[in-house]
């Protein structure tokens, strides 16, 4: 139940946040050159790799075996075989 009103007043406040912004916008005259808009595919660029980088680390950690089945794999293959 407190997590279903939660949810609702964080909806609320977002709503009234977003009536209140378009309430006081008011016109930007500003000049944007054409260096603008590569700076921001940049951004995004470089966020999307970002991401994708975390991405596949936390792959590789959830499929990476456990260390102790690691460390035993490489006891045994360091060990020279020895025939009687």
């Amino acid at each position: 139940m407190h997590r279903v009103r939660r949810t609702a007043l964080a909806a609320l406040a977002t709503v009234e946040l977003v009536v209140l912004l378009a309430a006081l916008a008011k016109p930007a005259y500003g000049y944007v050159d054409p260096g603008s808009g590569l700076l921001a595919v940049q951004l995004g660029g470089s966020m999307l790799a970002g991401g994708l980088f975390v991405l596949r680390s936390k792959i590789r950690r959830f499929f990476r075996t456990t260390p102790t089945d690691e460390k035993i794999e490489t006891e045994t293959s360091a060990r020279p075989e020895t025939s009687e």
